[in-house]
C-alpha cells in the first residue's frame, strides 16, 4: 500500500470551453477540452486534472456487496476499517491489508433496528458505538459483533455524526438542531448546543473548540475555545446554500462542502431518503433502483478559508473563504482530508465521483464509481482512501499507483438529427485508444451499436491522432479514450454532419402603405412583401422571390424580384409603378445554402395568396348642389370607396356621407352639407379616396 499523491500539473488554469465549430457544407464538430467537458464524462482509472486533461490516475481496489443496495457510512482506526449500510442496516468489518479489501458481515441487519447506518465511532475499549436512522438510539457493538443498547436521546429523529471528544461522544442531531455530548460509558447524556436550524449535519474538532454545521441554513458555529459557548455556541459564518454537509481539516486549511437545493423545501431527511432511493427512512425500499429520478436537484460548492500555522478559528470569522470547487447538478456528501496539508477528497452523490480540490484552480476527478454514488470516504493510515458506493453497494480502496486500466468515456453527444460521422481527432500525447458507438436515443441502450475501435495515426501537420470509423448514420455518439502509461488527453473533436432538414416558410404577407382618412397625399407606391420561415436544424438561410401575374390564361412567367441573387432578409419591397394594375402572386424560395452548398441545399416554396395592384384612381362624376346640398357619385373600379371629403375655398377637408349610410362598394352616391356661406361664389373642392389610397378631386363653383 503506498501514499496518495498530487497528480501531476502542468498548469492551474483550466481551459475555457471549445465552441462547437460549423464547417461548409453542413459539416460541425463535438469539441471537448477543458476541465468542466471531460468532467461532463465518466473516467475509470483515469483522473480528469484542473489544467484541462485526461491523465493514467488512481489505481483502486473494490469489493461488492451484493446483498445491499448501498454502502453509507465508514470508520477507519489503524489498520481495522467498517462500514455500514442501507435499506438492510447492518456494519461490515472490511480488512484492507489484503491486496484487495475483504469484507465480512459483523452485525447483520436483524440486531440493528433501523433503515441505514448513518454513523460509527470507535470507543476507548475498541468496542464501536452506531448510530441507525430513524430514531435517537446509539448502540455498542463489541470485537464479535454482539450488539447492546448505548444510549438514547430524548427527541431525537435522526442521528447525523459522531465525534469522540475529549474523553466523551458527540453526537450531531435533528430535528431540534442539538448537539449532545454523551459519556464513554453511554451515561451523561445532555445537549451541549441547540441551534435555530432543525438539523446539525455535520462536526469537526479543531484543538479544543468544535465546529458544526447546520440545515437548513448552511450555518456554522463554534462551540468551545475562546469564541464557543455551549448551549448557545459562536455563529462563524452564513453560506449561501441549505446545508452544510461535511467538514474536514487540512493543514491550515478549513474545508466545507455546501449543498444549495433547487427546492427549498428539500430538507436534509428528505434529501437522504432520495439519495438512497426511498419514499421514506421507514417505508419499504421501492422495487426500481433508479437513484437517477429520485436524487435531489442541488448545486455543490467546497469553500474553504486558511487558519494560518496555528490554526486560528478566530480567522474563519474574518478571512476570505475561497471557492474551491463549485458544481452545478451536483450533491457532495463528504469530505476527506488526505495527507496531503492542504488536499481534501469530495464525494459526490451524482455520477459517483470523486473530486480531489486543493486550492481555488485546483480540482480533478480522480475517481468515477460504477454504481453512480460516492456516499463516504475514511482516510487510512497507510495514506489509502477507503471509499463507500451506493446504488449498487461497493467498497473501494484508492491510491496513487497508476491504474492498470485508464479510460475516459464521453457524455452521450447530440448531433440534433441522424448524423454521418467523419474524423476524429485526439490533441494529446502517448499511446491512447477510440472507441465511438452511436444509437437512435439518450440513454444507451440495445438499439446503440456495439464500440467500434477507430485505427489512428499521428498527423504530421496538427500532431493529433487522427482517425475514422464507418458508423450507423444516428442521432446520438459516444467516444471512448483508452490511456496508456504516461499518456494524456487535452482534447478531441469529433466531424459530423447532420441529416439536413428543410427550412419551413410559413407566411406571405403583402403590406400596402398605410393612410389616414385626413391625410391629404397619395400613399407611396410602393408595397412591402414579408415572409415568415424557420429553421429547423439552426442553419444559416437566404431567400429568392419572384412575382406574377395571377391573371389570364396559362402561367404566366415569374419575373425575379431579387434579381441580384439571394438574400438573407425576409422582405423586399416592390415598386407600384413598374406593375399595371391587375392581381398578382408572390412566390418565396428559401434554402439553407449558407451552410450546406448549393449542391446539398434543401429548399422549400411558398406561393402567396393572389393580391392586387391599383394605383388607378377613382372617378367623381354628378355634382350637383340644391341649396346648401351637394351630392355626387365616386367610382373605383379596382378596389372600394374608403372615403369622400370636401373643403372650402382651401379650408380643412370634411368628411362627407355615403347615400345610403356605409362607403362598402366600388360606386357610391354621396352627399354632403355645406356650411353657412357669405354672398359670392364660392370653389368647393370634391376628394374621393379608394381602398388602395389612390386619391382624386373634381372642383365646383357654388354660389355668385
Amino acid at each position: 500500500m503506498t501514499t496518495i499523491r498530487p497528480l501531476t500539473l502542468l498548469g492551474c488554469a483550466a481551459l475555457v470551453l471549445a465552441p462547437a465549430l460549423s464547417f461548409a457544407g453542413g459539416t460541425e464538430t463535438h469539441s471537448i477540452s477543458g476541465f468542466s467537458d471531460f468532467d461532463d464524462g465518466e473516467v475509470e482509472g483515469a483522473a480528469v486534472e484542473a489544467s484541462g486533461k485526461v491523465t493514467v490516475g488512481y489505481g483502486h481496489q473494490k469489493v461488492e456487496l451484493s446483498a445491499h443496495s448501498t454502502t453509507f457510512s465508514c470508520l477507519v482506526d489503524g489498520k481495522q476499517a467498517w462500514v455500514g449500510t442501507a435499506d438492510s442496516a447492518t456494519i461490515q468489518r472490511v480488512d484492507v491489508r489484503a491486496k484487495a479489501p475483504a469484507v465480512e458481515e459483523l452485525v447483520g441487519a436483524e440486531a440493528l433496528d433501523g433503515v441505514v447506518v448513518s454513523a460509527m465511532a470507535r470507543l476507548p475499549g475498541g468496542d464501536l458505538v452506531a448510530a441507525v436512522l430513524p430514531g435517537g438510539k446509539l448502540v455498542r457493538v463489541n470485537k464479535k459483533g454482539e450488539v447492546s443498547d448505548f444510549a438514547e436521546l430524548a427527541e431525537v429523529e435522526q442521528i447525523w455524526a459522531l465525534l469522540p471528544h475529549k474523553g466523551r461522544l458527540l453526537v450531531a442531531t435533528g430535528p431540534r438542531g442539538e448537539l449532545w455530548s454523551v459519556g464513554t460509558d453511554g451515561k451523561d447524556a445532555k445537549v451541549v448546543l441547540d441551534v435555530p436550524e432543525k438539523d446539525i449535519l455535520s462536526v469537526l474538532a479543531v484543538g479544543d473548540a468544535v465546529l458544526v454545521g447546520t440545515s437548513p441554513k448552511a450555518r456554522l458555529y463554534q462551540v468551545g475555545g475562546e469564541a464557543g459557548k455551549e448551549l448557545e455556541g459562536q455563529l462563524i459564518r452564513e453560506f449561501k446554500g441549505d446545508e452544510v454537509r461535511a467538514l474536514a481539516l487540512s493543514g491550515s486549511k478549513l474545508v466545507a462542502a455546501v449543498n444549495d437545493f433547487e427546492s427549498r423545501s428539500v430538507s436534509s431527511r428528505s434529501a437522504l431518503t432520495k439519495q438512497l432511493n426511498r419514499s421514506s427512512l421507514t417505508g419499504e425500499k421501492p422495487e426500481d433502483n433508479n437513484t437517477t429520478r429520485s436524487r435531489p436537484s442541488a448545486d455543490a460548492t467546497v469553500w474553504a478559508v486558511d487558519l494560518g500555522k496555528k490554526q486560528d478559528l478566530g480567522r474563519a470569522f474574518d478571512a476570505a473563504w475561497d471557492e474551491w470547487l463549485k458544481k452545478k447538478n451536483q450533491y457532495f456528501i463528504d469530505l476527506v482530508a488526505t495527507d496531503q496539508p492542504g488536499t481534501v477528497l469530495a464525494a459526490s452523490s451524482q455520477g459517483g465521483k470523486i473530486y480531489r480540490v486543493r486550492g481555488r484552480r485546483d480540482a480533478a476527478v480522480i475517481a468515477d464509481l460504477e454504481e453512480r454514488q460516492a456516499t463516504s470516504l475514511c482516510l487510512l493510515d497507510n495514506g489509502e482512501v477507503l471509499a463507500t458506493a451506493g446504488d449498487g453497494a461497493a467498497v473501494y480502496t484508492l491510491d496513487d499507483a497508476p491504474a492498470a486500466k485508464a479510460r475516459w468515456v464521453s457524455d452521450v453527444l447530440d448531433a440534433g438529427q441522424p448524423a454521418t460521422y467523419g474524423a476524429f481527432a485526439l490533441d494529446g500525447q502517448g499511446s491512447m485508444e477510440l472507441r465511438v458507438r452511436t444509437g437512435p436515443t439518450k440513454e444507451v441502450d440495445g438499439r446503440w451499436s456495439a464500440w467500434k475501435k477507430v485505427s489512428l495515426s499521428r498527423d504530421a501537420g496538427s500532431g493529433d491522432l487522427r482517425g475514422r470509423a464507418d458508423l450507423p448514420k444516428r442521432r446520438y455518439m459516444q467516444v471512448e479514450v483508452g490511456l496508456g502509461d504516461g499518456a494524456e488527453l487535452r482534447g478531441l473533436t469529433a466531424f459530423y454532419a447532420p441529416e439536413n432538414l428543410a427550412p419551413m416558410l410559413e407566411e406571405i404577407t403583402v403590406k400596402a402603405a398605410s393612410f389616414e382618412r385626413d391625410d391629404d397625399e397619395e400613399t407611396k407606391a410602393k408595397v412591402t412583401i414579408k415572409w415568415e420561415s424557420e429553421s429547423r436544424d439552426g442553419d444559416d438561410l437566404v431567400y429568392e422571390a419572384w412575382i406574377r401575374s395571377a391573371e389570364g390564361a396559362g402561367e404566366p412567367a415569374w419575373v425575379s424580384l431579387t434579381q441580384d441573387g439571394p438574400v438573407s432578409k425576409t422582405s423586399v419591397e416592390l415598386d407600384l409603378d413598374t406593375l399595371p394594375d391587375g392581381r398578382y402572386e408572390v412566390r418565396v424560395v428559401a434554402s439553407d445554402e449558407p451552410d450546406n452548398g448549393t449542391g446539398a441545399a434543401a429548399t422549400d416554396e411558398l406561393i402567396s395568396d393572389p393580391f392586387v395592384i391599383d394605383r388607378t384612381r377613382p372617378s367623381l362624376s354628378n355634382l350637383r348642389v340644391d341649396g346648401s346640398r351637394l351630392t355626387g357619385v365616386a367610382e373605383d373600379r379596382g378596389s372600394l370607396i374608403h372615403d369622400v371629403a370636401f373643403a372650402v375655398d382651401g379650408g380643412d377637408f370634411r368628411a362627407a356621407s355615403a347615400s345610403d349610410g356605409v362607403f362598402d362598394s366600388g360606386k357610391e352616391s354621396f352627399e354632403l352639407l355645406l356650411p353657412t356661406l357669405s354672398p359670392g361664389a364660392h370653389r368647393v373642392v370634391v376628394r374621393a379616396r379608394d381602398a388602395r389610397g389612390n386619391i382624386e378631386t373634381a372642383a365646383i363653383e357654388v354660389g355668385g
